[in-house]
């Protein structure tokens, strides 16, 4: 049950958010608030001993919204009002901002963890098992009772199993360290380099963090750990080869010095015939 209503933003308590305000994503927002008002209510659910009743909402989703009319100096905003406890509420927020595709391939990850994360402190924990019937042999089978959890968050996700098995790896193998390091450059968006750097041990994660504070090239710290390709051996008939080659190609006045320079002397044609018999 949810009631739409006009609500004084000083009345709003924001708590602790799964995603910070970006305050130049609010900016743009509320630009496009004086242009074309608020076209998505706030969502906020009732909690009249909030800060000893002064603020007796608190916002469930909506954050750069809220901000936004704050920018613009509006006293009220439009809201959603609903029935929801503080996991529920949660759940929502995470729901909304995956739903929204305003997420980096990281911060996906990190969300559809959290959203397990509370799911299962509200509903108990979930115990491993297999699917059987999947035909994906790769994709999470965490079960609740008579449906897969995976499933129960994809629905409310509004995400595909594939792209629930990516994000679900990169948030749960993705070290912290690398995480923060990543964060705010164009790798925290690339799925495929997330889920290879998930891979990895996290030994190898940590030292990968560590690097970047000195290279933030991500492409370089990755090269300084590959070693180097070994020389290819070239076999001492291809060399002879090239030897012949060479000497062929040369003037009587060339051989004739590159024999002062290995301190032979004599004929350097019957010399070289005389390397080609030992050679064959």
């Amino acid at each position: 049950m949810a009631n739409y209503k006009s609500i004084p933003l000083t009345s709003i308590h924001v708590g602790e958010r799964a995603r910070p305000v970006d305050r130049e994503h609010a900016t743009a927002i509320a630009g496009s608030m004086v242009d074309r008002g608020l076209i998505n209510p706030i969502i906020v659910r009732p909690t009249p001993a909030a800060n000893s009743g002064a603020t007796p909402y608190t916002l469930v989703a909506g954050g750069h919204r809220l901000e936004a009319a704050r920018m613009n100096g509006w006293d009220e905003i439009d809201a959603l009002v609903v029935s929801a406890d503080a996991a529920e509420a949660q759940l929502v927020e995470i729901s909304e901002n995956l739903f929204r595709n305003e997420l980096s391939a990281m911060d996906r990850g990190i969300f559809v963890m959290k959203f397990r994360e509370i799911y299962e402190e509200k509903h108990g924990k979930i115990e491993r098992g297999g699917d059987r019937k999947s035909k994906c042999n790769d994709c999470t089978s965490i079960f609740t009772p008579g449906k897969e959890l995976s499933e129960r968050v994809q629905e409310r996700l509004g995400i595909g199993r594939r792209t629930y098995f990516n994000a679900t790896k990169i948030g749960q193998k993705l070290h912290p360290m690398l995480r923060n390091s990543l964060r705010g450059t164009p790798w925290e968006d690339d799925q495929k380099q997330l889920l290879k750097l998930a891979s990895m041990s996290e030994a190898e994660q940590a030292g990968i963090a560590a690097a970047l504070k000195y290279e933030p090239d991500l492409k370089k710290v990755l090269a300084m750990d590959k070693p180097a390709k070994p020389a290819v051996a070239e076999s001492q008939a291809s060399i002879l080869k090239k030897l012949i080659s060479a000497w062929e190609k040369a003037s009587h006045e060339t051989r004739e010095e590159f024999l002062e320079q290995m301190g032979l002397s004599g004929n350097g044609d019957a010399l070289m015939r005389e390397i080609m018999e030992e050679a064959a």
